[in-house]
């Protein structure tokens, strides 16, 4: 069901118009990560050589993060994988996290058969379902996060149990560094509410500007988590088509149909990490300035934070303030997403 159209700065309003609550879930992300790197995992003396991690939709968000965090930090291989079939590297040292927050993820189930029959030192990361009573009664290892929550809703949970398990796994101490951040995204949450100002809040002048445009959304591969979930959000809670790219790799295509033909409805925007450095740093500059030089009008969000791993946290935060603006102005209802339920319901 609709909701009223509401300005942005009429917190009163914008309470009332979030019947569902999203907005008490978006702003709760820091302290949903805090509390799930607290989480207990006792991963043993396993041996690991590779990482496998596997999921659909917002539950596959957070591996997306720790899988470019992987890149970045460990010498382990990893893959984030959405799909129904492992890829046949699995083997039995590889660990694979199977993440499903609802637990009844059709493709992540196949998925979790393909490995037990590979002996893969698997970790089910749930709130229930058919994949925690499973794992439970074949005596698989399971993190169980709170229910009742959309699994878009719920990323610090899966994000921080899932960080917990690659650390107890002696992958990474990815862990420990999140942990290190949740005061500072803390603050960012409090500098994008609905009681802060336009003037001074970038989440709602971002939403305001993209208001009945299609955004595309851009930044350098060492936060492109971050820009995917800004497309993933703005699809969801927006109801808005919203497109998304890396830089390098779309200047040496998609910038073809951005500067010779685009439609005006499409508008880009830029995630700048400050840890780009380099030609990485100058590639982005470059590619804004033509953009500008075109008349494209670039939307350019600045991304801080002390390590490429806190730039894609803080921009996760402000994209899914972004994303709730978007239904706000829009008036609708950022909870539901009847689209995905009705193609649940198709496929059975």
């Amino acid at each position: 069901m609709s909701v009223m159209f509401v300005m942005l700065d009429d917190a009163d309003a914008i309470t009332r118009a979030d019947s569902s609550g999203m907005l008490r879930q978006i702003a709760d992300l820091p302290q949903q990560l805090k509390a799930s790197i607290a989480t207990k995992v006792d991963m043993g003396e396993a041996r690991v050589d590779n990482v496998c991690i596997c999921g659909l939709g917002g539950s596959a968000m957070s591996g997306d993060i720790l899988s470019d965090q992987l890149d970045r930090s460990s010498l382990f291989p990893s893959a984030v994988v959405r799909d129904v079939q492992l890829p046949r590297w699995v083997d039995d040292k590889t660990l694979t996290l199977l993440i499903s927050y609802s637990g009844n993820t059709k493709e992540t189930m196949a998925m979790y058969e393909q490995a037990r029959k590979r002996n893969s030192l698997l970790v089910a990361i749930t709130s229930g379902g058919s994949l925690l009573q499973t794992c439970q009664e074949c005596g698989e290892r399971t993190v169980e996060v709170p229910s009742g929550l959309q699994p878009r809703a719920a990323l610090g949970y899966l994000l921080g149990a899932s960080a917990k398990v690659l650390e107890s796994a002696g992958v990474t101490p990815v862990a420990t560094e999140l942990s290190g951040m949740v005061a500072s995204l803390d603050r960012l949450v409090g500098e994008l509410v609905p009681s802060v100002p336009t003037e001074r809040n970038v989440a709602k002048q971002v939403a305001r500007d993209l208001e009945g445009k299609i955004p595309a959304v851009y930044s350098s591969r060492s936060v492109r988590a971050a820009a995917k979930r800004w497309q993933t959000q703005i699809n969801e809670n927006s109801k808005m088509l919203c497109l998304q790219g890396e830089l390098p790799e779309a200047d040496h295509n998609q910038i073809v149909g951005w500067l010779d033909g685009a439609p005006d409805a499409v508008t880009p925007v830029f995630l700048r990490a400050s840890t780009d450095s380099g030609m990485m740093a100058d590639i982005m500059s470059t590619t804004i300035g033509m953009f500008a030089d075109f008349g494209r009008q670039p939307l350019i969000v600045e991304l801080e934070g002390a390590s490429p791993l806190e730039n894609v946290m803080r921009g996760v935060v402000i994209g899914d303030f972004v994303s709730y603006y978007l239904a706000m102005v829009q008036g609708v209802d950022p909870m539901p997403v009847p689209s995905i339920t009705e193609l649940k319901k198709r496929l059975g």
